[in-house]
């Protein structure tokens, strides 16, 4: 044989072979659905996958987390809603995205359209992408609705009404079980507000941790008049608000029980990435304050905990941050990164079990500045009073400032902080600015007012 067809049947039994030894061609594995859950103003270390052990009041959100992987330490970018879903969805700092704005100016900045945002993402990547929220001050009049084909705000006349979970899940089961049937995968946002004061939850939840002799019945206005009157509480005062709150927290830990079984009944649970966090936490008086809008830990720190297909069960140690939620869940999902995003990819990191904190973790409030420093633990807080510094690992609870007796740790930190402001401020600069901003209609400055956001 001519040695140039002897080399052709050569390769045409090569091939013959690689076809016969691999098998059937495989059909590539559906993309992963994806469910962002978020509880407003949840704070991490009230849930018993973080450690609570008071009240058992998370059995559902303990079992999904026994299936995925908890994020131990992971600081939201902000101290308030707005500011913190914008960081969600856009994966940069808030001197980035500049939405800034607080509502007690009857207005709130838009977002920019020129940020491509997690629902953007999703989207060209062939999802179809729907969002359910409760939360009035990120309606879709305001920018928050890009990239989203459903984006509605769920309720009644009263967004912090206590039914509000079984009211959003109402709406947002049948539309995510109908998917089963869909050709496209889904990316879905839902907005829960039901750990948000007035802590209220339904009976019998309100009653059953309505403990001490306090006579605060949760109402916002109530602890406000404290704040204002500068009334120090009681213990029982402390601890009859802080059973309400587990309460709340209880009461919608039924729901997101009775979402997943929804998932698991209708056969789309196993192909989808369930990611449960929150946009900040909340304080009880543990530095003087309530509600949110501090940088302490009881305000900063949330869970983020993602359970999906692939992922062994397990801790993420270290510090992550709101930031890193978006660009995990691209690289899980195979979907391509904003170009401008700066948050960190956990996606890895899951599987070895200890984050990519990069040099360290920062959070901001007003004019007040944050900065966790990865390696030691060290928190820097500036623009609040004098200057703290606290050992998060040997200090959580932040009572001993350490910034007179260790003056190079601040210097050092203190250098990181204003690096990683300055970054933010540039990269906003990148941005087109907002086209308006959005005006409350009177009904949605009662639902503000309800929550306390405004007098």
């Amino acid at each position: 044989m001519h040695p140039s067809r002897l080399l052709l049947a050569a390769v045409a039994l090569v091939a013959f072979a690689a076809t016969f030894a691999s098998g059937p061609a495989r059909a590539a594995a559906p993309k992963p659905n994806v469910l962002i859950i978020l509880m407003d103003a949840l704070r991490a270390d009230v849930l018993g996958p973080y450690g609570y052990t008071r009240r058992p009041t998370t059995p559902n959100l303990d079992k999904l987390a026994a299936r995925g992987v908890v994020w131990d330490y992971t600081i939201s970018q902000n101290a308030w809603t707005v500011p913190c879903i914008a960081s969600l969805f856009t994966a940069v700092d808030p001197q980035a995205h500049r939405t800034l704005r607080g509502p007690e100016t009857r207005e709130a900045n838009t977002l920019s359209p020129d940020h491509q945002t997690v629902a953007e993402q999703f989207k060209a990547a062939g999802y179809s992408t729907s969002a359910f929220v409760k939360s009035t001050v990120i309606g879709a009049s305001n920018g928050y609705s890009q990239g989203f084909d459903t984006y509605q705000v769920v309720g009644g006349k009263h967004q912090a009404d206590q039914f509000s979970a079984k009211e959003l899940n109402d709406v947002a089961i049948p539309w995510l079980v109908a998917q089963k049937s869909a050709s496209k995968p889904f990316f879905t946002y839902l907005h829960f507000m039901d750990a948000h004061s007035p802590y209220k939850a339904p009976e019998p939840w309100y009653s059953k941790y309505k403990v001490g002799n306090s006579k605060l019945s949760g109402a916002h206005v109530e602890i406000d008049a404290m704040i204002k009157a500068g009334t120090v509480p009681t213990k029982d005062d402390i601890e009859r608000l802080y059973g309400l709150y587990d309460a709340e927290i209880e009461y919608f830990d039924t729901e997101l029980g009775r979402l997943v079984n929804a998932l698991i009944t209708a056969g789309v649970e196993q192909n989808t990435i369930i990611v449960v966090t929150a946009d900040h936490g909340e304080a009880f008086y543990e530095h003087g304050q309530w509600f949110h809008g501090n940088l302490y830990q009881e305000n900063i720190r949330i869970p983020a905990i993602i359970k999906g297909p692939g992922l062994s069960p397990g801790r993420l140690k270290g510090y992550t941050q709101q930031i890193d939620i978006a660009p995990t869940l691209a690289d899980l999902a195979g979907v391509t990164k904003g170009a401008k995003w700066t948050g960190r990819s956990q996606a890895a990191a899951m599987r070895t079990g200890t984050a990519d904190s990069g040099d360290g973790v920062y959070s901001e409030w007003s004019e007040h500045r944050t900065f966790i420093e990865a390696s030691s633990g060290l928190k820097l807080i500036i623009n609040d009073g004098p200057v703290k510094l606290y050992d998060t690992k040997a200090d959580p609870k932040e009572t001993t400032n350490l910034a007179t007796s260790r003056p190079a740790d601040v210097t050092r930190i203190r250098a990181r902080l204003d690096a990683r402001y300055a970054a933010g401020k540039k990269l906003g600069e990148s941005f087109a600015a907002p086209t308006a901003t959005q005006q409350y209609t009177p009904e949605q400055l009662e639902q503000l007012r309800e929550l306390g956001y405004i007098e």
